[in-house]
């Protein structure tokens, strides 16, 4: 009860905002296990069975060549696992736009968990947003 509870409390942060025009994407991801992600702006969010996840992007672009249509990003953020474990992290990914409004995306996130001791690992995730 208690994490169904802490998962519908974080699914409705994602979809609140105070920008008017507010660049949000909402989809579905594995990342911390399956759940839902959202990007507002420059935060990647993200809300699963295993746990919860908030990035800022810090930086992207994309490919210049015209035969490729991915787009890059860096960032930063945090991870908490529903059980154990909680860190930092670093996402690096790419998103590829496929539909009017849709976007792929995939990352991997070298990250340092402050569990019971440090440990250093690197972690992945993919999924699909659609932009409103």
């Amino acid at each position: 009860m208690k994490k169904t509870l802490i998962g519908l409390t974080c699914f409705t942060a994602l979809f609140t905002t105070t920008a008017v025009n507010a660049d949000i994407k909402a989809g579905f991801a594995f990342d911390q296990g399956f759940g839902i992600t959202a990007q507002f702006e420059n935060i990647n969010t993200f809300v699963g069975n295993d746990g919860v996840s908030l990035d800022y992007i810090f930086k992207q672009g994309s490919f210049s060549q015209d035969d490729m249509p991915f787009n890059w990003y860096v960032g930063g953020g945090a991870f908490a696992g529903w059980d154990d474990g909680y860190g930092v992290r670093l996402p690096l990914g790419v998103t590829l736009p496929f539909a009017h409004q849709w976007e792929l995306y995939g990352q991997v996130a070298p990250d340092l968990d402050f569990d019971d001791s440090f440990k250093f690992g690197v972690g992945a995730a993919l999924g699909v947003r659609y932009a409103f």
